[in-house]
């Protein structure tokens, strides 16, 4: 089985309109899967990887107005409905990884370090991500965020479950989690 990441960028909606587009939105997104595969994090990061390649992905990609520049793949990325991508990414790996039978899924929340505001006091606030993670496949099937001022880890975990309907799953999690409603 093949797999075509190129072609699966193609099935993405492409969010801007169509007049003066000079990048596709395959040819877009596969430079910055390149420059995340190289090493480079954030907008500047993968501008500077399109720059300093332009000889290699002008040939590769037929680039006549050269490479993407940060402004462009910052407004494409910033208009992408990532919730629909997700969604795609998900089930376009289901069909290269199967679920097995009985697959072991751990679900767990992290908090952000970087969001942290008012550290030492009662209003501190920060944002946690929860994921759920195949054991198995080394997949992970979702993540979700959340406030901690505005919700808890629970309800951003109920959430993810509600939108992965992992049936049959054997699940993993911390004891936060088991509470009378979620034992079933």
């Amino acid at each position: 089985m093949e797999y075509n990441l190129f072609d699966f960028f193609g099935s993405i909606d492409d969010p801007r309109r169509a007049q003066g587009v000079r990048h596709s939105l395959p040819v877009l997104l596969s430079i910055i899967v390149m420059a995340i595969l190289s090493g480079c994090n954030g907008l500047k990061g993968f501008a500077r990887f399109a720059k300093s390649n332009e000889k290699e992905l002008r040939s590769i990609f037929g680039l006549k107005h050269g490479v993407p520049t940060f402004g462009t793949i910052r407004s494409v990325l910033q208009s992408l409905d990532k919730a629909s991508l997700a969604k795609k990414f998900g089930n376009w790996m289901k069909a290269y990884h199967p679920e097995e039978e009985q697959h072991w899924v751990a679900l767990d929340g992290k908090g952000l370090l970087s969001t942290l505001s008012n550290p030492n006091d009662s209003l501190q606030s920060f944002v946690l991500v929860v994921s759920a993670f195949g054991q198995k496949s080394g997949l992970v099937y979702g993540v979700n965020t959340f406030d901690n001022g505005k919700s808890g880890e629970g309800q951003a975990l109920d959430e993810l479950m509600k939108t992965l309907g992992l049936k049959g799953a054997i699940l993993t999690m911390d004891a936060l989690h088991c509470t009378k409603k979620n034992l079933i």
